[in-house]
């Protein structure tokens, strides 16, 4: 009778565990240099249906637009104020295409240049709570105020150049970030700088943090570092390494709050070094070789964390390539791909965990959460993907 008893509550317990989506997760945290690091398996919590269900709102954009005001040609970030209006910052035309709720024209934002209210490679844009507008401009060494009309309300010089990203923090600091210089790699190889720089509206950086993965090669610790970054409303800080299984999430004040992995379909070892080599004639620069990870991180009002991840790598039959001569670009490959099933957007607790995976059926190359909206856009097909998220 005791045997009996004892199957019965094992076959209850078993019963009971395989009900619960979270029985099916799995993860090892261990606690490394202070920090705590999640290993996710590939089982999510949410087990084999998302609790979240993303439905197609409208597309704005793309290459067969036929309205020249939509017709981006590299848009790399967007941002809605308090009415609802949408910002598309298109690096491409320099400009920023300010759109109505309904994803209609209103007007246009910038014109290349370098006085006050032109851009000049404008690469991140962030909206505050006063709906002020701040644009990063590689070329310009600036961080531009505009407001919604896009009157320049102030410039905030910077001292470095590069490519970065930006997001305007409760706190008023400006939160910078994205890649490591290659010159910055090379003259401090052995003391090289955080990721991450807090500056205020004047410039002055009053804190910077994040660890930077040492390859132990100049040009490798510059292309394997780049990565993605987000903020939430409460000042969290959110980073996805375009080539690293890596996902990290800082306090507001900087302290590292935990790093996740999780499991994928492909290697992140470096694949080739590439090279810098100077002579009489120049330097000549040829980029590492490594699979990409991810593009693209963004936070929602539930502090899950989404990440636009590499489901598998592309073949090189199904890249686009293009040819930059003189300032001229055009493409010298039309990518054709076999299967979309490239991307797709992995969902995490606010504690680390993999929740799970929710396919897209197009390409991505950055999201953004505003409510219950979600953005996802494509730099090459110059469109963006407006969902609506609906919770199960």
């Amino acid at each position: 009778m005791k045997a009996y008893r004892t199957v019965l509550i094992l076959t209850f317990v078993a019963a009971a565990l395989l009900a619960i989506p979270w029985a099916l997760a799995g993860q090892k945290i261990e606690t490394v240099d202070g920090v705590r690091i999640v290993h996710n398996e590939k089982a999510g919590r949410w087990g084999r249906e998302p609790a979240v269900r993303l439905e197609l709102v409208r597309t704005i954009g793309g290459l067969d637009e036929q309205d020249p005001n939509l017709a981006f040609r590299s848009p790399y970030d967007i941002a809605v104020d308090s009415a609802g209006n949408l910002y598309v910052l298109d690096v491409g035309n320099n400009q920023i295409q300010k759109l109505g709720p309904d994803g209609k024209y209103l007007q246009t934002i910038g014109r290349p240049g370098q006085g006050p209210g032109e851009l000049q490679s404008p690469f991140s844009l962030d909206i505050d709570r006063q709906d002020l507008l701040y644009v990063a401009e590689a070329r310009n060494l600036r961080i531009q105020l505009l407001d919604t009309s896009g009157k320049s309300l102030r410039q905030i010089k910077l001292k470095s150049f590069g490519i970065f990203r930006i997001r305007r923090l409760p706190s008023g600091l400006i939160l910078k970030g994205g890649a490591l210089s290659l010159r910055e790699a090379k003259e401090k190889p052995k003391n090289l700088p955080p990721l991450l720089e807090q500056i205020d509206i004047n410039g002055n950086v009053k804190k910077a943090f994040g660890a930077v993965t040492d390859y132990k090669d100049a040009l490798l610790n510059s292309t394997a570092n780049n990565f993605e970054l987000d903020a939430d409303p409460a000042g969290n800080i959110y980073l996805s390494f375009w080539y690293q299984n890596r996902i990290d999430k800082y306090s507001p004040d900087g302290a590292p709050l935990w790093r996740a992995d999780r499991a994928l379909n492909y290697g992140t070892e470096v694949i080739d070094k590439g090279f810098v080599r100077s002579d009489e004639k120049g330097t000549s620069v040829q980029a590492p070789t490594l699979n990409m990870v991810s593009m693209g991180i963004t936070a929602d009002a539930k502090g899950r964390v989404w990440v636009n991840t590499y489901n598998r790598q592309m073949a090189k039959e199904e890249q686009t390539m293009t040819l930059s001569v003189g300032g001229a670009t055009r493409r010298t490959q039309e990518g054709k791909i076999a299967k979309m099933d490239i991307h797709k957007l992995e969902v995490f607790d606010a504690d680390g965990v993999f929740l799970g995976a929710i396919p897209l059926n197009h390409l991505a190359h950055g999201i953004r959460i505003f409510g219950d909206t979600l953005f996802v856009w494509e730099r090459n097909n110059a469109v963006f993907y407006q969902y609506k998220m609906i919770e199960k």
